[in-house]
């Protein structure tokens, strides 16, 4: 009877997942355990592993209790799988997600992804959507092997959209925690490496050039290259594009009307082979740009003039 009574209860209770339970068991999603109950009977000498248990009926109420040692019973076991799909990652890009993304993530999870860049480069990181349990359930980004509190660059909860994080080295840790309660669908991330260049700063008086980096040779992969023009105050600065050559959609130049690279502060986004020749003029004393590449190919990229316009 006892037998019958746990049996119902895995029956109309829990769900078979693939491959994260051993062979007999049934995986319970609400406790993040796997559950087996016996086809033959034991008591409780040892001829059960440790994570097993043995009942027995109490009277004729309903509840059972554990067995006494010499009382042959069905064994009850649990134990708990290995939900998680962290691991290690290295090269140029990948992408992460949550367990069972885009479907619910599993109760009680700590799991730890750790994305390796070659040395010279950073990580970039960018997270869609972000759907866990407000305040419980958190994405961690660490720039330390290290998952202590201090050491934590980041933890995101909640419904979260567009979150982009750049390393500031080639180490990058992101940590998946959850707790006992509520799940949801959790995230997907998507990275990529990127060249640790220093900012370019135009530093001529009344006019100067930029160019990609190693023009007229081709550029270098995953350029991430930042540039700074300024000028005297109440003045404004003139830019021509007189050469540019770049892989369409995937190597751009972003040029801003400021110090501040923000989407609402970008002017134009220019890629390709029919850019130049290109002209505009800035609001202000300030301009900054942005030339990025990919990983596949390269050209010669672009060159660029500039001169200082008092304003009238």
């Amino acid at each position: 009877m006892i037998r019958q009574i746990i049996l119902s209860f895995f029956l109309f209770s829990s769900v078979l997942t693939d491959n994260e339970c051993p062979y007999g068991y049934r995986f319970y999603p609400e406790t993040a355990i796997c559950y087996h109950l016996s086809e033959d009977l034991y008591d409780f000498d040892g001829s059960v592993s440790y994570y097993c248990v043995t009942f027995k009926g109490v009277g004729s109420s309903v509840g059972i209790q554990t067995s006494q040692c010499y009382q042959q019973q069905y064994a009850f076991c649990k134990i708990v799988p290995n939900l998680c799909n962290g691991g290690i990652q290295n090269g140029s890009f990948g992408s992460i997600q949550s367990p069972q993304y885009p479907q619910q993530y599993y109760n009680k999870l700590m799991c730890l992804y750790y994305i390796y860049a070659p040395e010279g480069f950073s990580i970039n990181i960018y997270f869609p959507q972000i759907n866990t349990e407000r305040y419980y359930d958190f994405v961690e980004i660490y720039e330390k092997n290290s998952t202590l509190y201090p050491d934590r660059i980041v933890g995101l909860s909640g419904n979260i959209s567009d979150y982009e994080y750049r390393s500031n080295g080639s180490f990058l840790l992101v940590v998946f925690r959850t707790n006992y309660v509520i799940t949801d669908i959790g995230f997907y991330a998507a990275w990529n490496v990127e060249r640790i260049q220093p900012p370019i700063v135009s530093n001529a008086t009344t006019s100067g050039e930029l160019t990609s980096p190693n023009y007229p040779n081709d550029y270098d992969t995953f350029d991430n290259q930042i540039y700074y023009i300024e000028v005297i105050e109440g003045a404004r600065i003139n830019m021509t594009i007189d050469d540019f050559l770049t892989q369409e959609t995937f190597d751009f130049l972003e040029i801003f009307d400021s110090m501040n690279q923000t989407a609402s502060k970008r002017i134009a986004r220019l890629s390709g082979n029919s850019v130049a020749p290109w002209n505009w003029l800035s609001t202000s004393n300030v301009v900054s740009l942005k030339f990025v590449s990919d990983g596949s190919y390269q050209y010669k990229g672009w060159h660029l003039m500039w001169n200082m316009v008092n304003r009238k």
